[in-house]
């Protein structure tokens, strides 16, 4: 979708919009794939944290392309549904990893109080 959008007439000579877009959505799922590939909580929820910011990015520019004129509202709509699904997703399939990261954090230092 992004590469649709970015090589409409409207935008498609505004090179530092559509990088940034292209680098907010890519960054997205590479940070989605290195966090499934983590395997302690910290670090997969971290990761999924950095996608959820890279997904504000996206959403940003969405904004920015309806305002432009550049996407229709039926278009933003749909598009926004999508990035309102993945968060959703994002955050319930790292919402244990963040639950087992500060259950594992409150631990910690309950043992450092002890020693």
């Amino acid at each position: 979708e992004v590469a649709s959008i970015c090589a409409k007439p409207a935008i498609c000579r505004d090179f530092d919009f559509c990088d940034s877009f292209r680098d907010a959505v890519g960054s997205i799922c590479r940070n989605i794939s290195e966090g499934f590939v983590r395997f302690t909580s910290p670090e997969i929820a971290k990761f999924f944290r950095y996608a959820l910011a890279s997904l504000g990015e996206v959403q940003d520019h969405l904004k920015e392309c309806q305002t432009r004129k550049i996407i229709t509202d039926p278009e933003f709509q749909r598009l926004w549904d999508l990035s309102e699904h993945v968060k959703a997703t994002s955050l319930n399939f790292s919402k244990s990893h963040r639950e087992r990261a500060e259950r594992a954090k409150r631990e910690r230092r309950k043992r450092r109080r002890r020693t």
